[in-house]
């Protein structure tokens, strides 16, 4: 059987990563959290309480990510 979960978070901050050869770009993720139960967020943040996610990607590719938006992260098997 294969578990997967599922996460939402915000991108908190994105900047460009200093000293890299490469244009990179450091994109850094936040768990979702509310205390209104009839909101999304108060389930994610129930399940998933706390969460950070950094990565530095490819420039080109960071452009399609906006800052205060929120974004599903799926966790499953590497197979």
């Amino acid at each position: 059987m294969t578990h997967i979960i599922r996460c939402k978070m915000t991108l908190r901050s994105k900047g460009l990563v200093q000293g890299s050869s490469e244009s990179l770009t450091r994109l850094h993720f936040g768990a979702v959290w509310s205390a209104n139960p009839t909101e999304e967020d108060a389930i994610y943040g129930k399940y998933t309480p706390y969460g950070e996610y950094v990565v530095n990607v490819a420039a080109d590719r960071a452009e399609h990510f906006e800052e205060g938006k929120d974004y599903y992260f799926d966790i499953s098997p590497a197979f």
